[in-house]
């Protein structure tokens, strides 16, 4: 089993990091974790071509981690593939694919009537997620675990068991015991770090002050001092970690993490393969 980190960014561009998004593959069996910006490209560049576009599971619904979900299903659909496209995420779900294909109708529409073969409409298939196994596919065990992302709930991480191999992708989430629990020994934990400290500020962003913002949006985030605790209460044997802010130097992240995590440590970038 593999993980090819897509997109390891946050919500601020970053020219040098893709939205948030990893591709887990064992065999020709394909899952892709969250739809971040210009995840359509880089699947292209880890070799999958936009027909075999894979099944998505979504972590929750903040905008970074779903804002291409509209190209995937539309790009798919565009190169001639008619099976339907698996979304798989927490509930209102179906409810976004469903305002998702409401903006789409024009296109869709204007292509059918280009088209000489009576085409159908793209087929969206999606399931609405708990806690606990979701699928077995391809010799791939799937589970989803609740995270801690208040007030975004429910939020999700998920872990993937297969060829003797184990993985963990956290999703957006504070330290979270459910984590550690449900990734218990995993031989790769993926898991993010948006570090506060280095958000930005402007009059009338929704903070009356860069303290009050760094606060509030580090209470629902992994920041650098717990990263090593978490992977450490986890027992994964190898710590990759993600969604990370343009400020964040990777060195200081890996120091942070080597405080309390004797594992190897990657952090991550875009289109590496862990």
């Amino acid at each position: 089993m593999r993980a090819v980190l897509l997109g390891t960014g946050a919500p601020p561009p970053n020219p040098a990091r893709r939205g948030p998004s990893t591709l887990v593959a064992l065999g020709r069996e394909q899952f892709l974790v969250d739809a971040g910006s210009g995840v359509g490209v880089q699947l292209v560049r880890a070799g999958v071509r936009p027909y075999d576009w894979p099944r998505v599971l979504i972590t929750h619904h903040h905008s970074d981690h779903t804002i291409d979900l509209g190209h995937l299903l539309i790009t798919r659909w565009i190169v001639g593939q008619n099976a339907p496209f698996e979304v798989w995420g927490p509930a209102g779900t179906k409810r976004q694919v469903e305002k998702l294909l409401d903006y789409l109708d024009w296109d869709i529409e204007i292509r059918r009537a280009h088209m000489h073969a009576g085409r159908s409409r793209p087929a969206v298939h999606v399931t609405e997620i708990e806690e606990g196994t979701l699928m077995e596919a391809g010799g791939v065990t799937v589970s989803a675990f609740a995270v801690d992302h208040d007030p975004v709930k429910p939020a999700f991480g998920f872990r993937f068991d297969g060829g003797g191999r184990s993985l963990a992708i956290s999703g957006d989430t504070r330290p979270s015991e459910n984590l550690m629990k449900w990734s218990r020994g995993v031989d790769v934990l993926i898991h993010e770090c948006c570090e506060m400290a280095k958000t930005s500020w402007a009059p009338g962003c929704g903070w009356a002050s860069i303290e009050e913002k760094i606060r509030d949006l580090a209470s629902y985030h992994t920041q650098p001092p717990d990263l090593g605790r978490v992977a450490a209460g986890a027992g994964a044997k190898q710590l990759v970690v993600t969604h990370i802010m343009p400020g964040s130097v990777p060195d200081e992240l890996a120091g942070h993490a080597k405080a309390q995590y004797q594992g190897p440590i990657v952090i991550g970038e875009d289109l590496v393969e862990v």
